[in-house]
């Protein structure tokens, strides 16, 4: 069971992304072009794994893809819904260059338990990924 992505999806996305640290160390954005979420990493110096070729860590990668998932999920269900991820796995493609990161989710089932969802992100070239993520989260109605 898909869920259609709301009226009020973008604001309660933002929302959220103001309440986390993370996603403010992420220097985290989400924006709405042609009915699909995209999600964007500023980069910052701190996000750098390896200073000689300066490139993004790969923990940094990996958490942008699994909040890009968990943010898709969080704004497809209900306020009273809560949801938690469970399995994250992180196929690298390339490697990556100091400069900001986007990234596209696509949801292979949102079940009443459970939802699995790929993640996809690149930085010049949305036909060039760097790398992508699939997610599992477990998802928990209320009254359950």
């Amino acid at each position: 069971m898909e869920l259609s992505l709301p009226e009020n999806a973008l604001d309660r996305i933002n929302k959220r992304i103001t309440m986390s640290s993370m996603c403010a160390w992420l220097n985290m954005t989400a924006t709405l072009e042609d009915d699909q979420l995209r999600f964007h990493l500023g980069f910052g110096e701190a996000h750098i794994g390896n200073p000689i070729i300066r490139a993004i860590h790969g923990g940094v990668v990996s958490t942008f893809l699994e909040t890009a998932s968990y943010l898709e999920t969080f704004a497809r269900l209900p306020d009273t819904a809560r949801i938690q991820t469970t399995s994250v796995h992180t196929s690298y493609l390339r490697s990556t260059k100091a400069i900001d990161m986007h990234a596209s989710v696509t949801i292979h089932r949102l079940g009443r338990r459970f939802g699995f969802l790929e993640a996809t992100c690149w930085q010049t070239d949305s036909a060039t990924p760097v790398a992508f993520a699939e997610t599992g989260i477990r998802i928990m109605r209320s009254g359950e």
